[in-house]
């Protein structure tokens, strides 16, 4: 993803999320050279957009009982819904975790709404589990959010 495509980038997550990141946090998340961000084109049009954070070495933060060297974090992940069920996601998605075990990532996690049951059956769909819950992660509906994590 570059800085030309946040407008085509904007559309869809304004489409897409309740509450939208703006023109200048993908700026900034854009610029992280920890981020690893992806802009799905179909000819010259975005159709969707994905990224996640490479955690540093050495971090263990989750409950598991193994340790992982590389953590990634999926931050973002989207398709515009006029391209939805059209097997975009999972180009997306295998996209990202194969970019990931490229870069050495062990495990793979990130959040989601327990009442976004399209989100968690498309997760479930790439082996991803529960391993955790945030309360309140979601403030503005006062929902929690479902964490899943998977080994890449």
């Amino acid at each position: 993803m570059i800085e030309k495509d946040l407008n085509e980038v904007i559309n869809i997550e304004r489409t897409v999320f309740k509450h939208p990141w703006t023109n200048n946090y993908f700026k900034l998340i854009i610029s992280d050279m920890n981020n690893y961000m992806i802009s799905l084109k179909q000819e010259k049009s975005i159709i969707g957009y994905g990224g996640y954070h490479l955690l540093k070495s050495n971090t263990n933060f989750l409950s598991t009982k193994k340790e992982y060297n590389r953590i990634v974090h999926l931050i973002n992940i989207a398709i515009d819904p006029f391209y939805q069920k059209r097997g975009c996601g999972t180009f997306l998605m295998n996209t990202l975790v194969n970019n990931a075990r490229l870069k050495h990532g062990d495990y793979c996690y990130l959040e989601v709404r327990p009442s976004n049951s399209r989100a968690l059956s498309f997760y479930k769909k790439f082996n991803f589990t529960i391993i955790g819950i945030i309360e309140n992660y979601y403030p503005y509906e006062e929902e929690d959010a479902l964490v899943f994590g998977r080994e890449l």
